[in-house]
């Protein structure tokens, strides 16, 4: 009985919130995106990405839909939902649609992302890769964008956040990808001595120096940094340690950090599926192995000198001006729509399963 009433609950809400999105009609715009999909699902929390992107980068978006669809969205993942719980996201008609729009067909995209590494060796022309972005929240809740001191005297270290769950980041040992996974790197900087596992925001801002030359990890099960604060915690550091995800290298951490100018230490397999490549001593430091990351850290990673750091932290915010901020990935995606190019978009698990 009471699964039949949340049933009839879910419908009634769902049939308001369409019938306020079928009223909503976009402001006049010569911006617009024109959305043709009728597959979205497929890639999860990227679609919503992408089209967030066309949003923030002041686009009007039409998605033309029935009921049927809309509920799908709506109720079938948290993130991809988004496009239809957000307030006046897109609009379910045409009504007022300028002549010349955008438009995004389910032909254009292919979620065989990592085809160009694996197969091709990275050789792969006239295609795009549509980068990694931040976590959907930091969109959705306005905080991609907030206003970063950048320009601040750093700690000289390496810092790292995240969850360092076992049973969840242990998945990638089982693709064909050959990264430490986030367990071998926790377990790897544990057994140095310049390690430090903090368990408040104090640790760092009250930290004065203490924090020089070492490996601060804020490890989830002890400190959870509020999505609020990643950006300003990161911006506190000049390296940042990217872990790889679940099944794949990339993960939304790096791009946060990039956002803020913190140099990615980051292994080469990772940083040759960012597109374009991360380069060493450029706006990243790489690391091939883990017997190649040790000596980094004896050798380097400490040593580089005031203007090699600003040099690279420079490169660092130019790559995500230039690639990863929203007006320009839209640049980009506009620019291979123009010349036919093949679009790749990650679909998470299902971009993995598509590797041998």
């Amino acid at each position: 009985m009471l699964r039949i009433f949340n049933r009839i609950k879910t419908l009634v809400s769902d049939a308001a919130a369409f019938a306020r999105a079928w009223l909503y009609i976009p402001p006049k715009n010569t911006n617009a995106l024109l959305i043709t999909c009728p597959n979205p699902n497929l890639y999860h929390r990227f679609f919503y990405l992408l089209v967030k992107m066309y949003k923030l980068s002041g686009y009007s978006i039409y998605y033309p839909m029935d009921f049927a669809k809309f509920r799908n969205l709506r109720n079938k993942d948290r993130y991809l939902g988004l496009m239809v719980r957000e307030k006046h996201f897109l609009s379910i008609r045409k009504k007022n649609m300028p002549d010349h729009v955008v438009e995004l067909t389910q032909d254009m995209l292919s979620p065989d992302y990592f085809k160009s590494y694996f197969a091709l060796k990275n050789r792969e022309e006239n295609v795009f890769h549509v980068p990694m972005s931040f976590h959907p929240f930091m969109y959705h809740k306005g905080l991609w964008s907030q206003e970063i001191d950048t320009g601040k005297k750093r700690l000289n270290a390496v810092f790292c956040y995240g969850n360092f769950d076992p049973k969840a980041y242990l998945a990638i040992k089982k693709t064909t990808f050959s990264v430490a996974t986030r367990i071998d790197l926790l377990n790897f900087f544990r057994k140095q001595k310049s390690f430090v596992s903090i368990t408040g925001k104090k640790d760092i801002t009250d930290s004065g120096d203490f924090l020089d030359r070492k490996y601060v990890f804020a490890i989830k099960d002890q400190y959870q940094i509020p999505m609020e604060e990643v950006r300003e915690l990161l911006s506190y550091f000049n390296f940042y340690l990217c872990c790889p995800g679940v099944v794949m290298p990339l993960c939304h951490n790096v791009i946060e950090a990039m956002s803020v100018g913190t140099i990615p230490l980051i292994q080469k397999e990772y940083a040759e599926v960012m597109y374009p490549h991360l380069k060493h001593g450029i706006n990243a430091v790489i690391f091939e192995h883990l017997d190649h990351l040790k000596a980094i850290l004896a050798d380097e990673i400490f040593n580089y000198s005031e203007n090699e750091i600003s040099s690279m932290k420079r490169h660092v915010l130019d790559y995500y001006n230039d690639y990863l901020s929203p007006e320009a990935v839209v640049k980009n995606v506009n620019k291979s729509i123009q010349n036919d190019q093949l679009i790749y978009l990650q679909a998470e698990h299902r971009s993995v399963k598509f590797r041998p």
